[in-house]
């Protein structure tokens, strides 16, 4: 049998999923009339019944609301036609933007609910994601698990050609030892809720986590 070493590149890959602890809820604020101060005033009056409901949940250490921003109230206008193709007369806009960043998701059901009782706003989408912390730890450990795989792999690569010990060379991102693209790390969770008989029932999907890894090990 040849003595020589025999050189083995594989791709290890891993996946997990995990429930967010983070959600950014979209909220916007439309308001229509036949005059900019007929548009304009609704609007003011929702943006500060929102705030209403934001600033008694936010406290930036502790939540449940841990950050929010507000855009300021923007104002437009244009003359729609009819069914006959006349020109009517000017309706005017008026839309501002709102994002809660929730840090306890658990409160969310009940703040959407109260929200959407108000008309002229919109819930928008959500925004699901893990704490910065909380992703590096969960990335770190799924890299490890492609690791493992890449090295599960050449192990029965090698076996399957009579050499029964392997001897890592080289491991790298993707990409790096010329074995071809990377994939997506991180994917984002769905964004979901349903109506229920008391509120609203969030329906978040796990984020998933990937990682690949490039390697080479000698088979001897």
């Amino acid at each position: 049998m040849d003595s020589h070493p025999v050189e083995i590149t594989v791709v290890g890959e891993a996946r997990a999923t995990f429930m967010p602890d983070r959600c950014t809820v979209s909220l916007a604020v439309r308001t229509d009339g036949r005059s900019a101060e007929a548009a304009a005033e609704p609007a003011h009056r929702l943006v500060e019944e929102l705030t209403g409901l934001i600033v008694p949940l936010y406290n930036e250490s502790d939540g449940p609301i841990d950050a929010w921003s507000l855009d300021q109230v923007r104002h437009s206008r244009n003359r729609p036609f009819n069914q006959d193709g006349e020109q009517l007369a000017y309706v005017y806009h008026a839309v501002a933007t709102i994002d809660v960043k929730f840090s306890q998701i658990d409160v969310i059901d009940a703040f959407v609910y109260a929200v959407s009782a108000l008309n002229g706003v919109d819930v928008g989408h959500f925004e699901w994601s893990l704490t910065d912390d909380n992703a590096a730890e969960k990335t770190r450990d799924v890299r490890t698990l492609a690791v493992l795989d890449a090295v599960e792999k050449a192990e029965i690569y090698a076996q399957s050609v009579g050499r029964t010990a392997i001897t890592a060379l080289a491991i790298a991102d993707p990409g790096l030892l010329g074995v071809g693209a990377a994939t997506p790390e991180y994917a984002l969770a769905a964004r979901a809720y349903t109506s229920a008989d008391d509120g609203f029932e969030l329906k978040p999907q796990a984020i998933t986590i990937r990682a690949q890894v490039h390697a080479r090990f000698a088979a001897s």
